[in-house]
């Protein structure tokens, strides 16, 4: 019966809950945090852990993946991660400390690590490469949706039930999507067994963990503490070691040398940008919104909103007419001027800012983003052969991870050095302006590195 809807189609219900699940899971626990410092009588700064335990987990699953789901296979790979997402929810909705939520919440950033790129490199193997924008587009629609629901959940959860719920809530979601991929999903046929690269698999974890942090914290803690630079020096220097360990393996844990092939390599450099920019704008105007205009984070919440229905109705556009005729390179300059012009809007408002004019940038700010975020998934695989699509997803799935935290310390530090503690409010509103900027000014570098791509290299993704 099943048969009718198609085994692609399958595949992309399958991925597209547990994405939903894992997406709310994240949106739903920053809401949760002021309640769960209280729960543990901790201070609200300390919450934070469970936040940065889970994105360093989180990263350094993601680019372990492909070694996964070579040596388990796809579909037994993505099994595992999203059973051991449901046990790691339950242990989080019973842990009795911080430290357990901690290191729980850790757990659940390892599973949360092979769900993205394994299932990418399921959904993307079953799609036929020139349906790929199709594929995107229903992603796409889950990746915009899920993270707007997120607030408005939790906010009910902690207004009506225990906050525990915000973590058990996973546990029908989760437990559907595992049935539904015991059931629909193909065993796929396993390589030679390889050994575990466990060289490859420290300096990543080192690397990437001590990186983030530094990235994470520097703002906070100072760019010139002694934490924050030993942190990222000690980083950057396993990092750079993983790199010449990679390079010399036969069978590393990170297939490094698929950044060789010219179209998946400069997709990954523009995606930087566009997502450090599109991270760091949400990281800064919430906070100029509530410290120095004075609103409520329910009315900034609000504000917000639009972005995401933005982003929908380009990506729909995009994914069923836009993408095969105008090609990815058009887009995505066309994107690249949309979200430069609105951030240089965005980085001239004041403290007499009208919520409605920010709805409208937030709104012109979707429109640009979705001209991005469809082209990217469709064609940052396009010349990827099948055997290689779990490796792939998993560098890609790192790039995600690192441009966020890069682009938040911008953000960050900009700000930093424009308040510099200061109260007057002129100052720092000129300070948060500055910042906002800085952050506009990562879409006019997406463009300009948009300017190396070539419509060619994805032309099997544009096919009728």
């Amino acid at each position: 019966m099943l048969e009718r809807y198609g085994y692609k189609n399958l595949v992309a219900a399958v991925y597209i809950a547990a994405l939903f699940m894992q997406i709310m899971d994240g949106t739903i626990i920053n809401v949760a945090l002021p309640t769960l410092a209280e729960e543990f009588n901790v201070d609200a700064t300390a919450m934070d852990w469970t936040v940065l335990s889970f994105t360093i987990a989180l990263a350094v699953m993601t680019a372990s993946a492909g070694w996964f789901g070579k040596r388990l296979g796809l579909r037994r790979a993505f099994m595992i991660a999203l059973g051991g997402f449901v046990v790691t929810s339950l242990l989080c909705g019973l842990a009795q400390s911080l430290n357990q939520l901690v290191i729980g919440r850790a757990l659940q950033g390892a599973s949360a690590g092979l769900i993205t790129p394994v299932g990418s490199a399921l959904l993307f193997n079953a799609f036929p490469i020139e349906e790929r924008s199709i594929a995107s587009r229903k992603v796409i629609t889950v990746a915009v949706i899920a993270p707007a629901l997120g607030p408005i959940a939790g906010g009910t959860i902690l207004e009506f039930a225990s906050w525990r719920w915000i973590f058990f809530v996973n546990l029908p979601i989760g437990g559907v999507a595992l049935l539904l991929a015991w059931l629909w999903l193909r065993t796929d046929d396993l390589d030679e067994p390889t050994s575990f690269d466990t060289s490859g698999f420290f300096l990543l974890a080192g690397g990437l963990g001590l990186t983030l942090y530094g990235l994470s914290r520097g703002g906070e803690r100072g760019w010139g503490s002694t934490p924050i630079v030993l942190s990222l020096l000690v980083g950057l220097v396993l990092l750079a070691a993983l790199v010449i360990v990679e390079l010399r393996k036969r069978q590393p844990l990170l297939q490094l040398r698929l950044l060789t092939e010219r179209n998946f390599r400069w997709f990954n450099l523009v995606s930087l940008p566009v997502y450090a920019g599109f991270i760091s704008l949400i990281y800064l105007l919430p906070l100029f919104l509530q410290n120095e205009v004075g609103y409520s984070p329910l009315q900034v919440g609000l504000a917000l909103f639009p972005q995401p229905l933005g982003v929908l109705v380009t990506s729909q556009l995009v994914g069923r007419f836009l993408y095969k005729r105008l090609g990815p390179r058009r887009l995505m300059l066309t994107g690249a001027a949309i979200a430069f012009a609105v951030g240089v809007a965005t980085a001239r408002i004041d403290t007499n800012v009208n919520l409605w004019f920010v709805r409208v940038l937030m709104f012109g700010r979707g429109l640009g983003m979705g001209l991005f975020f469809v082209p990217i998934q469709s064609a940052v695989y396009a010349r990827t052969d099948r055997q290689s699509m779990g490796q792939a997803t998993a560098i890609y799935g790192t790039t995600r991870q690192v441009a966020p935290a890069l682009g938040v310390a911008i953000a960050s530090t900009v700000l930093a050095n424009g308040i510099a503690g200061s109260t007057i409010t002129a100052d720092r509103v000129s300070g948060y302006q500055t910042a906002m900027l800085a952050s506009a000014l990562m879409f006019a570098v997406a463009g300009l590195l948009t300017l190396r791509l070539r419509d060619k290299d994805a032309a099997a993704t544009m096919a009728p």
